[in-house]
């Protein structure tokens, strides 16, 4: 994603906390003086999916290729246990070749690319149960 995208970035993120899931983030897991690719790198081995977000702002400035060769990379390890997910949002840019192999989705907005998100992810979320304060 594009910095221009974070607020995007971040419902997804606060979404995901908040169903349980511990979804990892530059900002939130980097700080001040972290080196970037290893950083990112890390982040990866440490996930069960890369997502990518393709928006109108969206432009490859040279990091996509490492960031989907770690994706790809972790594919192969995890096999089934890693996703590459890519959310396209209707008024981007066509997807990029380089993840063209793997199927996308075009989104019109949040909640479908946050559907398709969950309905990719390789977790799935716990049962369904009353919250404690229902049956007090």
């Amino acid at each position: 994603h594009k910095t221009v995208d974070k607020p995007l970035v971040y419902r997804y993120y606060h979404a995901l906390n908040g169903l349980g899931f511990t979804p990892w983030l530059d900002e939130t897991n980097m700080p001040a003086g972290t080196n970037l690719e290893r950083a990112v790198f890390k982040g990866f081995e440490e996930s069960c999916a890369a997502v990518f977000f393709i928006t109108d702002n969206f432009k490859d400035e040279k990091y996509l290729a490492a960031e989907v060769d770690y994706a790809v990379m972790q594919k192969r390890k995890k096999e089934n246990k890693f996703a590459i997910i890519t959310l396209r949002y209707s008024n981007a840019a066509p997807v990029p070749d380089l993840l063209t192999p793997y199927i996308y989705k075009t989104v019109e907005n949040d909640l479908d690319g946050f559907r398709e998100l969950v309905r990719s992810l390789p977790i799935e979320l716990g049962p369904v149960r009353w919250k404690a304060e229902a049956v007090d």
